[in-house]
């Protein structure tokens, strides 16, 4: 069910699209859906149809089913009946989920629908114990612990409200059961909805068996985001359980709630990851690297024993034992090479660093291509950009280019030169040479007193 507006979000994007762990929340909804393997997906959309469709995409075994008016749980599952009929011969079971529960584990759903089987029940109730149930619906039992009724907070009695075992909002039906029951839920309550939980009370007194399984308790897994709020819990919840899973397999995360981990990171033994560090997308980071703090990294590649301190890297390879920053910016398209360093305030773009060489101060290096142990002085330039096109710049080897220094592309420096700091190069440097392009110094002494003097 993900049909709902979401007004407690305040947001223009639907609720269900918002982000955990950089994933949709209904997209994790349905990778968990999917896990099970089950017959055919259907899933309820009304606000935000077209944007749900789109961010979802197509996929097998998935349905899109339309609830053109939201008058509650019960009126979403009406909107599905005619494709619980379609499916019912091939599956008799049907599980039911809200797409707002991100937390929602394929091992849980499974455990769950087993135990739906093996109890033989018409409907069966996934529900939890909380300390505080305010705002969930209770789950009445009778003496023998059968399902007779699920009561909402709002409706419920003094008696009722006291009952901690709550509705998670996760079912199991037999399908010919829930067509049934169906057509007999009433919108006679007080917020004037049609609410699924009337199914319940419906099938226990025509007879049929309801149970509950209890989830384990501290469970969050069913909470549902409805709020800002709620989806900052949600996030900090799947952070834990990234950051336990990295550190159960030897990366030290020295203050996991400092720290963002995306769900696709791969990370290396005893690589260390400092506070304040955002790892996001396909990242993959080797072993016994030093990550942080405040680094942001980005689908990037990093190798073993690099170190990347205060600095942002995304669509970047970052070869062993490289040093990156602090505060520096690795765009797309860069590799740097082993043993390499790109220091404070400088900024590599679509560019290649050779082994062992040096940008360590106030450069940018755009559309280069750098070899071996090169050392690029403070302040140097690539001027790759004529207002129309970009233009590559390459610099041999071992050759080192002093302080603010403008290389004007398309250019090449031969290797093991030398680049008089100053100049700006507008044509190609052999190799073993000395390239000076500045003006004479001038001198005029006693200028500033001559000066002083007409004042």
């Amino acid at each position: 069910m993900a049909a709902g507006e979401g007004t407690r979000m305040k947001s223009l994007t639907p609720k269900v699209l918002h982000k955990v762990s950089e994933v949709p929340i209904l997209i994790r909804v349905l990778k968990t859906a999917q896990a099970l393997h089950p017959k055919s997906v259907g899933v309820i959309i009304g606000s935000g149809a077209k944007e749900v469709q789109a961010a979802v995409g197509d996929a097998k075994g998935l349905e899109w089913i339309f609830q053109k008016e939201r008058k509650g749980s019960g009126h979403a599952v009406k909107s599905a009946s005619a494709w619980i009929r379609k499916h019912a011969a091939k599956s008799s079971d049907l599980m039911i989920l809200c797409g707002d529960t991100p937390l929602l584990k394929a091992e849980t759903l499974r455990a769950f629908r087993e135990a739906h089987l093996t109890a033989g029940n018409a409907a069966t109730v996934l529900s939890a114990k909380m300390d505080n149930p305010f705002g969930y619906g209770r789950i009445v039992k009778d003496d023998l612990g059968r399902v007779k009724k699920i009561v909402e907070e709002k409706d419920a009695s003094s008696a009722e409200k006291n009952i901690h075992e709550v509705n998670s909002g996760v079912y199991c039906f037999r399908a010919e059961k829930i067509l049934e029951a169906l057509p007999r839920i009433k919108n006679e309550n007080a917020k004037k909805e049609y609410y699924l939980t009337d199914a319940i009370e419906i099938l226990d007194k025509g007879g049929d068996r309801v149970g509950s399984v209890v989830m384990r308790p501290g469970s969050l897994e069913t909470v549902g985001v409805n709020s800002r709020v709620e989806l900052a819990a949600a996030e900090a919840q799947v952070q834990k359980e990234i950051s336990e899973r990295h550190m159960l397999e030897g990366v030290t995360i020295l203050n996991p709630g400092f720290t963002f981990i995306g769900p696709e990171v791969k990370i290396g033994k005893d690589t260390v990851i400092l506070p304040g560090t955002m790892i996001s997308g396909k990242t993959v980071i080797g072993e016994n690297c030093k990550i942080g703090p405040n680094a942001y990294i980005e689908d990037s590649t990093i190798a073993n024993g690099a170190e990347i301190r205060a600095s942002f890297v995304y669509g970047a390879t970052i070869d062993e034992s490289v040093k990156i920053g602090p505060f520096s910016h690795i765009r797309q398209g860069t590799h740097v090479k082993a043993g390499a360093r790109v220091g404070n305030f400088s900024e590599v773009k679509k560019s290649v660093i050779g082994k062992g060489s040096k940008v360590s101060h106030l450069s940018y290096i755009g559309d280069c291509e750098v070899g071996d142990e090169v050392n690029v002085g403070a302040g140097v330039i690539t001027c790759n950009y004529d207002g129309v096109n970009k233009h590559k710049t390459v610099i041999g080897k071992k050759t080192f280019v002093g302080s603010n220094v403008n290389l004007v592309a398309p250019v090449v420096v031969g290797e093991e030169s030398v680049i008089g700091a100053g100049s700006t190069i507008t044509e190609d440097v052999a190799s073993h040479s000395l390239a000076l392009a500045r003006p004479y110094q001038i001198v005029k002494k006693d200028w500033v007193k001559k000066k002083k003097g007409k004042n």
